[in-house]
């Protein structure tokens, strides 16, 4: 899989403008094999955040704690990349009915079985945390491209929001799901 990965950022890397960033979703089982393999392809200097999405649905477990977050790391090619910070309501009295800046914790509800969204692909994401991620790292009319778009939910995102988008998957089912859903 990390061989699988490493061939793919590489290229992904090679080909992102000087000012583009990239985020890696992964979970508890591969996190820190990527965060070293992004080191060695963006730089140390590269890494911007460590991105954690708390999702609270699935199972849990009598042995353990229960596992209710995946993880986004997220690399920038260079030093002037775009970043506009989201801006989440505050829950301190003394900043009561203010906003204020997101922290690196995204609380984004999975998708439930029953959601109008869900489109039948085991990894879909919800769309409202892509756009969390979209509307920070891409401005407006920019371009944002999803190597491993799977059911789309970054290229909705993206289309939603203002700006370009170019989807790729070897899976002919998510290149069918993907095209449905965005009208294609």
């Amino acid at each position: 899989y990390m061989g699988f990965m490493r061939e793919r950022v590489k290229e992904i890397h090679r080909v992102l403008k000087k000012h583009g960033v990239i985020f890696v979703h992964c979970d508890w089982r591969t996190c820190h094999h990527q965060r070293l393999m992004l080191d060695e392809i963006f730089g140390a200097e590269g890494f911007v955040n460590h991105l954690v999405w708390v999702y609270g649905l699935g199972g849990s477990s009598p042995r353990r704690f229960a596992r209710k977050h995946d993880d986004v790391l997220f690399y920038a090619k260079g030093p002037k990349y775009f970043f506009k910070a989201p801006m989440v309501r505050a829950t301190s009295q003394r900043m009561k009915g203010m906003m204020k800046k997101a922290i690196d914790v995204i609380e984004v509800a999975s998708i439930n079985n029953m959601a109008r969204e869900r489109t039948g692909y085991p990894t879909q994401k919800p769309v409202e945390l892509m756009e969390v991620l979209v509307r920070a790292c891409c401005p407006e009319g920019g371009m944002v491209m999803d190597p491993f778009c799977g059911s789309g939910s970054t290229l909705e995102a993206a289309v939603r929001n203002g700006r370009m988008c170019i989807g790729i998957d070897r899976n002919t089912s998510a290149v069918r799901i993907t095209k449905r859903r965005l009208g294609l």
